[in-house]
């Protein structure tokens, strides 16, 4: 029985270590990006742009000639900006080893993620090509009595061109949406173990290993549809839901509270039973988080590059031909949060595809956050 009991905590503590290591990963990350005066400032500057609701793109030429004058490197500069616009979690940091192995592990994980390339063209095809998503988008809002509209994220523009594939900043941006596949792959897993109950243990990673690469194509080209910024309104309980994290709204609790169950159940029963081995249990959880981690992000990184503009385009092209909604600018100073409506959705994106866009000078930054003077109010949406 003390055998047990201690085989349980042993095996319990191999499942917490990523959990106490994720606090100190979390400093060393802080320490690492920056922490400095040069850094805090150009950070401050770069949050005032965001709270004004404009995008980072149109102040290109005035951050970098800020960078310039900190003596900040363009990649320490686009990374400041990659931590700032995509801020990494609790979550984030869980994860974070997989992330300095990813080079070396993809490489690994090349085989799992071929194979899984084609799950994901056919599950683009049927939620994009054939209309399925922006079908399900229309029926969310009939019969929730909510309203989309768009509201830009502070990094889109031509500026989050610039950045090298290799760079990483670029990771972090991808990394952002590794958490949901990591962890509904070793659900997958679990769900598995738990229901089959197989006796071959190759026989039971094949089986999850298909079970995962659906799921994950599912969620990979939901996360790049949802690029578009389109965001719910709900006028009865007067809120704002982006549609992306509507939908980790609606996974997170499922996929959370499914793996604490299945790992407590697992591990008391491996605790339990004869033959069982709580400490190899927790072993072979920690290594599965970890390689749906890489797998993850090398599926993010891969599907991004290859095909995630030209998702995001055609599904953003749907929702103007059949939805047609407004673009709003949100703005904070001073406590102050002020809601505007800007222009059409369709202006707004053929705005963000100029190669020449406005370039705001520093006495236009000194001025932020402020509204246009030229704006022109549409009508207003909730009156249909």
């Amino acid at each position: 029985m003390a055998s047990e009991v201690q085989e349980l905590l042993w095996g319990a503590g191999i499942l917490a270590l990523p959990l106490i290591l994720a606090l100190p990963m979390r400093l060393a990350w802080q320490l690492w990006v920056g922490i400095g005066h040069e850094v805090s400032e150009y950070r401050t500057v770069v949050r005032q742009i965001v709270d004004s609701g404009h995008q980072v793109s149109s102040f290109s030429q005035t951050l970098d000639d800020i960078a310039r004058n900190l003596r900040i490197s363009p990649a320490k500069q686009r990374l400041i900006e990659a931590e700032l616009l995509h801020p990494l979690t609790i979550s984030h940091f869980l994860l974070l080893p997989a992330l300095l192995i990813l080079p070396l592990s993809a490489i690994m994980a090349l085989p799992l993620i071929l194979i899984g390339f084609p799950f994901m063209l056919l599950m683009e095809y049927v939620l994009i090509r054939k209309g399925l998503l922006i079908w399900i988008l229309q029926t969310i809002e009939r019969l929730m009595h909510w309203q989309v509209i768009h509201i830009p994220k502070p990094h889109r523009g031509t500026r989050e061109n610039r950045k090298s594939l290799t760079e990483f900043s670029q990771h972090i941006e991808h990394f952002n949406y590794v958490p949901q596949a990591a962890f509904l792959g070793l659900f997958a897993w679990l769900i598995v173990h738990w229901l089959l109950s197989l006796e071959s243990w190759t026989i039971e990673f094949i089986v999850s290993s298909i079970l995962y690469m659906v799921l994950l194509s599912i969620l990979s080209v939901l996360n790049t549809a949802f690029e578009a910024d389109l965001v719910f309104v709900d006028p009865a309980k007067g809120r704002l839901v982006p549609v992306n994290q509507w939908l980790e709204g609606v996974l997170n609790p499922i996929v959370g509270i499914g793996l604490l169950f299945l790992l407590g159940r697992n591990l008391l029963e491996e605790s339990r039973d004869v033959g069982g081995n709580p400490i190899l249990f927790a072993t072979v959880v920690l290594t599965l988080l970890y390689g749906a981690a890489i797998v993850g992000i090398s599926y993010r990184w891969g599907y991004s590059s290859w095909r995630g503009e030209r998702v995001r385009q055609e599904f953003e092209a749907q929702v103007v031909g059949s939805m047609g909604p407004l673009s709003y600018d949100l703005t904070r100073t001073k406590g102050r949060i002020d809601f505007n409506v800007r222009m059409e959705m369709e202006e707004r994106l053929s705005r963000f595809d100029m190669v020449n866009t406005t370039q705001l000078s520093f006495e236009d930054l000194q001025n932020l956050p402020s509204v246009p003077v030229d704006t022109d109010a549409p009508a207003n949406p909730l009156r249909k």
